[in-house]
Order: C-alpha cells, then structure tokens, then sequence
C-alpha cells in the first residue's frame, strides 16, 4: 500500500500526508510500502513508518506544545543498520466458509510493533514486511527462532558475546609442562627420558632442514677467521712472504 491510498481516519490525515510527500520530493525517492499506527498514550499521536530505496523514514506526528499545533519528526535509518524483521501469520476459522488471518509484524532496530486482523491493513503490512526482509541486512539470529529464544538478547541490542576458551599456551607454559613431567612418573634419575630423546631428534633434522635450505639458498656470508686455525710461520717462510713497499713493519 502507499501513502496516497492509506485511509485517512484514524491514522492519517492530509496535512500528514502532505508533508511526507514533501520529504519524499526532497529525498529524490519514491515510498514502497507505508504502515501507520496510533501512538502515544492520548490517541492523537501517530507514528508512520515509509519505505525507501535509500531506508525506512520513521516518523512521529504528535502536538507541538497545544492541541492545535501539530509536528512531523522523521529520522531515517539506512538499510545497513535495520535488524530483525519478523513476520508471522495466524488464519482461523470463523464459520463455515469464513475465515481470518491476524498479521503481525516486529522490528527489532528500530524496534517497531503492529497487528491487524484487517485484510487491507494486513496487505500493507505484508507489503512493509516484504521490503524490509529484501534490504535489511541479517540479523543473525538462526531460521526458526525469534530474540526472546536466545538468551542475553535485548530488542535493539546489542547480541551477547560468545564464551571464548582459553588462549593458547605460550613457550613458557610448553617448558613448564615439559620440567613437571616425563615418562618416569615425575621422577628425574639424571637419565634423558622419551620426550627428551624425541625432542632432541626433533632439533637435529630441523637443524638439518635449515642447512639443507641454507645450501639451495646460495652461500652465506661468515666473518673472516671465523672457525679457522691459526698457523705460526717460521721466519724463513714469513721473510718469502711479499710485502708492500710502503710496509714499515
């Protein structure tokens, strides 16, 4: 349903009418689908939810200080932001042949309630549903289940963080296990045990691995002397050795 076939008692009137289009016009888009609902506690108050292109425009239309003045507060909630759209549906039988549907319908963000055993109502409601299920984002709570079956959960709000389990170990907690324990039953005879043996295995082909990988990389630099003997010549030898002309030494 859109705006201009809304009825005009007791939801809407024309000045209401009037500005919304006039909002519209401004935003550059059209409406898709428009439900509207008495609010408030005298029963003057209206809140009109209208669908866009661009997101749902919720307004207010209540008095502005007196009876006789009256304002339009909208506030616009993009696509992205919308959460939970919830539709549910229950046709009974009257009589023979009759029956009715009560349609129902519920936002979560923002939070927005309607009912209505209607047929023309219950189609805008439909039609209200049916766009904000296409371009709301998902709510994240899993098919068949609704906010008031899973715990934590506030209309609106945010959801319950998942428990976590404890962070991995770190080197130091890997050591400490690996000194309390050993094959022995925590007995410690000076001898290597299992664990120890395997570990040590562990480090020689790792070691291994990386010389291996170091050889199919190219040659690495060591400094000068590094791991070399050092040879005393006799002095006849050092004498045979040629030296710079300008080598006092």
């Amino acid at each position: 349903m859109r705006l201009t076939e809304w009825p005009r008692m007791p939801f809407l009137n024309e000045e209401v009418k009037e500005w919304i289009a006039m909002e519209l016009a401004s935003l550059g888009v059209e409406d898709l689908a428009v439900y509207a609902l008495e609010a408030g506690t005298e029963g003057d108050e209206r809140r009109v939810m209208v669908a866009t292109e661009v997101g749902l425009l919720d307004h207010r239309y209540a008095p502005f200080g007196s009876s006789a003045r009256y304002r339009l507060a909208m506030l616009m909630y993009p696509w992205q932001v919308l959460r939970g759209v919830e539709l549910r549906a229950d046709t009974f039988r009257l009589w023979a042949r009759e029956h009715r549907t009560r349609w129902s319908f519920r936002l979560h963000h923002p939070h927005f309630e309607a009912a209505t055993e209607s047929p023309d109502l219950g189609q805008a409601l439909c039609d209200l549903a049916r766009v904000c299920a296409v371009m709301a984002e998902p709510f994240g709570v899993p098919a068949g289940r609704v906010s008031s079956d899973v715990p934590g959960v506030i209309p609106g709000g945010p959801r319950p963080l998942p428990a976590v389990d404890d962070g991995p170990a770190t080197d130091s907690d890997v050591e400490a296990k690996d000194e309390g324990s050993n094959d022995d039953g925590g007995k410690d005879d000076g001898k290597p045990s299992k664990a120890d043996k395997a570990d040590k295995a562990d480090k020689a082909d790792s070691a291994a691995l990386d010389a291996s990988t170091n050889r199919d990389a190219g040659p690495t630099a060591v400094p000068i002397g590094h791991g070399e003997e050092l040879i005393e010549l006799p002095d006849e030898d050092k004498a045979a050795v040629p030296t710079r002309s300008d080598d006092q030494s």
